[in-house]
């Protein structure tokens, strides 16, 4: 039964839905629950755990002010998370990223790179509470509510220039420039092998200034999971889940005072379905795979978003 705590909630819910966990995705769009790494197997029941995971994903958005050009924007992701536990109702987190961002511009036969950058991201800090919790042994049933809260930092650069001094474009930058303050809600029942999770969440986006004077505001957005995972043996967890998000359109605001409110091309909705597995490959190490594969788009103007994957492994030290 300690086992199976420990697994269930690492499996329940994972968000790329092709773009920003936040510390855990880019600054296109959002991820579902933020505090994932506070219910993996090592969070859930050890004092203190380490994970690191690898992140790609693509999103593709039309060139603003250039019909029949689309931007393709690719990131990576080495995201370096800590969990601790100084309550067992309580789960601590940090994630800190470094990401890769390249843009490519497209059309009428030409591919341009429009940006190449590397750098620290912007961090995430949070935390997680379990309000209620209630065990049933006899039944093997487990059923936790739980609130959380969080905020993403403006760690990572935000004013990179192009070659002829230009801002860059904030989709592009390592760093969103602003705070991402967020808070949810989240519902787990584990029954025998069977695990059910369901999380809602709504991230605020505070506006980023650059050093051109001009400003950006990414869209705020709700962030939502339904999962179910099985465990067949003690080594290997296997989940399959639906991820969505609806995010509202950025805004941006020229050196001028010019406002765009809705910025073209962004914000709307996006189902995903996410399948993950997840191995323990001995004592406290996980090794996990897991991706979200796009199935519905209703999307605000010219954008796609691609199928993301990420790889990674937790230790438990404590």
């Amino acid at each position: 039964m300690k086992l199976l705590v420990r697994i269930g909630a690492l499996l329940a819910v994972v968000c790329s839905l092709g773009a920003n966990m936040s510390a855990r995705a880019c600054s296109v769009c959002g991820c579902g629950d933020p505090l994932l790494t506070a219910n993996d197997p090592a969070a859930i029941t050890g004092s203190f755990r380490l994970q690191m995971d690898t992140e790609y994903l693509r999103m593709d958005a039309g060139t603003d002010g250039r019909p029949g050009y689309t931007d393709q924007l690719t990131q990576w992701s080495y995201r370096f998370n800590a969990v601790y536990r100084p309550l067992d109702a309580l789960s601590l987190t940090a994630t800190l990223p470094l990401v890769s961002k390249t843009i490519h511009t497209v059309g009428f036969g030409t591919n341009v790179t429009g940006s190449d950058l590397t750098g620290l991201g912007d961090i995430e800090l949070g935390a997680r509470y379990a309000l209620w919790t209630s065990v049933n042994i006899g039944t093997r049933r487990v059923q936790e509510f739980a609130v959380s809260a969080g905020s993403l930092l403006p760690t990572g650069g935000h004013n990179a220039k192009a070659p002829d001094g230009t801002l860059i474009d904030p989709h592009g930058q390592i760093g969103t420039g602003g705070w991402g303050p967020f808070a949810g809600v989240h519902y787990r029942l584990e029954q025998g092998d069977w695990l059910a999770y369901a999380s809602l969440s709504y991230r605020l986006r505070t506006e980023a200034t650059y050093f051109d004077r001009s400003k950006y505001k990414f869209g705020d957005a709700l962030l939502w999971s339904v999962h179910g995972q099985y465990q067949p043996n003690q080594r290997l967890a296997l989940d399959l889940g639906m991820d969505g998000r609806y995010a509202n359109a950025d805004k941006a605001t020229a050196a001028d005072g010019t406002v765009t409110d809705p910025v073209d091309n962004t914000g709307g909705t996006v189902l995903s379905v996410a399948p993950g597995l997840y191995f323990n490959a001995a004592g406290g190490l996980w090794l996990f795979v897991r991706g979200q594969v796009p199935f519905y788009t209703n999307l605000l103007g010219q954008q796609g978003v691609k199928p993301s994957v990420v790889t990674g492994f937790q230790f438990q030290l404590l």
